[in-house]
């Protein structure tokens, strides 16, 4: 195990501090909304309590962040190999923007350690967010939450995650990822929002909102939500998690990105890049590749995606900006289907992947809907391979499949609006973890209830917390 020495003088404690009032803040402000459960994906209107806690440096005993408080996360922070740092449902987390040392406010739970942020239910979901005021969010202002486990990758077991800089890792701590154990366990994130994280030292060495290195498929992730970051949403560094209920929302660059061996299944995610957001110099909604070189390494990245929606822009000009729906590349395979891309000038690239969708290949792009400004499918020879089958193509409409309000940037609604669209669906040769249902994307028929209901919020920089 690699280690390294820091400069944090904490990097062996858990500081907790508190206040010792306890009594919850009751918020009169007539001007805010009334309830975050009347208004579905509108402002969290949540109460809070007054007392306060920080933790900070190297967590190297269970702990847990109790829901009497309003915890702070002030620099860079570990959790330990073998220790646990738990959540408690209806808990609101803020990460110093100006921390008292090391380089940003992030979370990094080394190999071997868990993170149990479980929200059990959306009306006690768990909040990771800027501690700057309503108004004054802004993305980059903490660094991110990065798990890290021994489940398999493409590169030698050393390999260390990026955007950590050296100074920041405590004395003893590993920041390798990457094993033999398919089946191993980070936790579980449930129910839970990442608001206004990221960070990015410069030649692709950067933090996303969700950042998962080598983390096995005894870990859940469930109606996750990383909105407003400075990088990816969800970055996925080889391993074999599964996910299901994603939300990957006004984030500056690529809201998915699968590269060194990743082979999970995830099912049921939204992606939507929001007007007005600085973005990176090549955004996409999914970015795919084996690794950094094309390499043959083995595992080969195969993700298996059923029921996403993949949204750019409503207008061609706004589009402009973003690079594609997806971008499938560097000799990477993947598993496409029964899902939603519209808004990008190109709708779908196939870009490197070496015939994986020709006959005998291991990839597959099927039974989706691609609606583009300019080019849905680039190459254009990559509809006539085999693997390639039952999609459907628009160049004229970004709403061509009848969502009810998908463009919206405050209240946005992905379900399907009536007269629904008689459009296909096919599971044949999935996994049992995907769950077969008669609508392509990530929602049904609007008025059937959204899975994002009470728990996401697309306003956040309104949120009075």
């Amino acid at each position: 195990m690699k280690t390294r020495f820091s400069l944090l003088a904490m990097s062996v404690a858990v500081l907790l501090t508190s206040c010792s009032k306890e009594d919850p803040i009751e918020e009169s402000d007539p001007t805010l909304n009334a309830e975050f459960a009347t208004l579905s994906v509108g402002v969290d209107n949540r109460s809070w309590p007054s007392a306060t806690g920080t933790i900070s440096g190297l967590i190297n005993t269970n702990t847990t962040l109790t829901n009497d408080k309003v915890w702070f996360i002030d620099g860079p922070t570990y959790v330990a190999n073998g220790v646990t740092l738990t959540v408690e449902k209806n808990t609101l987390v803020k990460w110093k923007t100006e921390p008292t040392s090391g380089s940003a406010s992030y979370l990094l739970v080394e190999k071997g350690g868990r993170l149990v942020a479980d929200g059990e239910n959306p009306a006690e979901s768990i909040v990771f967010t800027s501690d700057q005021a309503k108004g004054n969010r802004a993305a980059g202002d903490w660094g991110g939450i990065i798990l890290l486990g021994d489940a398999p990758t493409n590169q030698p077991n050393t390999e260390e995650i990026e955007g950590i800089l050296d100074e920041d890792i405590p004395n003893g701590v590993s920041i390798t990822f990457g094993g033999s154990n398919p089946g191993h366990n980070a936790g579980t994130l449930r129910y839970v929002r990442i608001e206004y994280a990221g960070r990015d030292l410069g030649g692709g060495n950067e933090i996303n909102g969700l950042t998962l290195g080598g983390v096995g498929h005894g870990t859940t992730l469930e109606n996750i939500q990383v909105s407003f970051g400075k990088d990816d949403g969800f970055e996925f560094f080889g391993g074999t998690v599964n996910a299901k209920n994603l939300i990957a929302f006004g984030n500056a660059d690529d809201d998915f990105d699968f590269d060194f061996g990743y082979s999970g299944q995830i099912q049921f995610a939204v992606a939507k890049k929001v007007p007005g957001v600085v973005f990176s110099g090549d955004p996409n909604g999914i970015e795919c590749d084996n690794d950094g070189n094309g390499s043959s390494r083995n595992p080969i990245t195969r993700p298996v995606l059923s029921n996403v929606t993949i949204l750019g822009m409503e207008t061609g000009g706004a589009a402009t900006p973003l690079l594609n729906g997806n971008h499938w590349r560097r000799n990477t395979s993947f598993v496409f289907r029964n899902s939603i891309i519209a808004g990008y000038d190109t709708g779908v690239h196939f870009n490197g992947t070496d015939g994986k969708l020709g006959s005998g290949g291991t990839a597959e792009f099927r039974n989706n809907l691609v609606h583009a400004f300019t080019t849905p499918v680039s190459p254009s020879s990559a509809t006539g391979e085999p693997n390639y089958m039952d999609n459907t193509t628009n160049t004229g409409n970004s709403n061509f499949m009848n969502l009810t309000d998908p463009y919206n940037t405050s209240s946005p609604d992905y379900g399907l609006a009536s007269p629904f669209p008689a459009f296909g669906t096919s599971y044949a040769g999935l996994s049992s973890f995907f769950v077969p249902v008669d609508y392509k994307g990530a929602f049904g028929a609007s008025a059937s209830g959204r899975w994002d209901d009470n728990w996401a919020s697309y306003q956040p920089n309104n949120n009075p917390y």
